[in-house]
């Protein structure tokens, strides 16, 4: 099926978006199917008034947009929804870990990962956080194996990996270069490459290219840098025993200042985006053009703008959900926003 109907959205007005990349949105057709899939992922994974609740709801309450309206922009319509709802999965399960200490946040994945396996699905046992997501995930695997996609085994193994190391790795970084790569495995990177390349039915031979793969090394970057860059002043804040952010990486690396490092850090992400649009054009340059990789590279690239205006403008990172005054659900209320 078609990618839904794509419109640019005007950045000019949004200071705090420094990307050289165009947005695209999907958001005024997409937004029925959005709007579903988010309400069944968000009533299905947390409990009324607990705070995952409240920070899912409070994710999508960016009146410049939805985040998977900006960024699935080339995502085919019929897979959309569940493109919607494994991403959003993962960030209720970000919200259930952060606060865990990390080795019970590591027993809790492994608890998780289960739901994956045919073998464990008599197993009913939630661990003391991931009950609910665990049957969701259940659910949703059975779901997308039924649909007979070749794909969807990969698919699966990948969110498989990606939920074992996502939050594997209690180091302390030093340096930028050594941070980058777990910043990408924590982001669940690979997956999220791999469910758009399933979003987008690319070939394997593509996914395999080392231009496509040169070229998603580039967007991880992006994407990871962009999100530490605009959610640091609310990580700052929390209480938690594993502090994942560029930022201070850059302090202790270069012994600068706060102001400073995140100088740095917007340097550096400016410096990528060069890198992409280089490679970008060299791609669709090519004496004999592969549509199929020029047509992944774009996807890729709108999605890392998508997602970088959403980091600028998101009141989840601008202005931090207060706990004593949360935004809850209503029954029959539709968490997406109207455009």
């Amino acid at each position: 099926m078609a990618p839904f109907p794509v419109y640019p959205v005007d950045t000019g007005s949004v200071s705090s978006y420094f990307s050289s990349f165009p947005v695209r949105s999907c958001e005024f057709n997409a937004l029925p199917t959005i709007q579903k899939a988010l309400d069944e992922t968000i009533y299905s994974c947390t409990t009324p008034g607990s705070r995952e609740r409240k920070k899912a709801v409070y994710r999508h309450s960016n009146p410049a947009g939805n985040i998977f309206g900006l960024s699935l922009a080339l995502c085919e319509a019929d897979r959309v929804g569940y493109v919607v709802k494994l991403i959003e999965f993962l960030c209720i399960v970000d919200d259930a870990m952060e606060d865990l200490p990390f080795g019970e946040a590591c027993i809790e994945h492994s608890i998780l990962r289960q739901a994956l396996h045919e073998s464990y699905d008599d197993d009913r046992y939630g661990g003391q956080a991931v009950d609910l997501m665990k049957n969701f995930l259940r659910e949703l695997r059975k779901e997308l194996v039924s649909l007979g996609d070749l794909s969807t085994s990969l698919l699966l193994k990948t969110l498989d990996t990606s939920l074992r190391d996502r939050d594997s790795d209690d180091s302390e970084f030093t340096t930028l270069a050594e941070y980058i790569p777990y910043r990408k495995t924590n982001f669940d990177y690979d997956f999220v490459c791999q469910l758009l390349c399933w979003a987008m039915n690319i070939p394997l031979a593509v996914q395999n290219d080392p231009l496509a793969r040169a070229y998603e090394h580039i967007i991880g970057v992006i994407v990871g840098l962009s999100n530490d860059y605009f959610s640091w002043e609310m990580e700052r804040q929390q209480t938690t025993d594993r502090v994942r952010n560029a930022v201070p990486v850059l302090m202790k690396e270069h012994s600068v200042s706060e102001v400073q490092a995140k100088l740095m850090l917007k340097e550096v992400i400016v410096e990528e985006e060069r890198k992409a649009r280089k490679l970008r054009s060299d791609i669709m340059s090519q004496s004999v053009k592969d549509e199929d990789l020029a047509r992944y590279v774009s996807g890729m690239e709108l999605f890392a703008a998508g997602y970088s205006f959403w980091c600028a403008t998101c009141p989840r990172y601008h202005r931090p959900q207060k706990e004593e005054n949360p935004v809850e659900l209503n029954p029959g209320f539709s968490i997406a926003v109207e455009v």
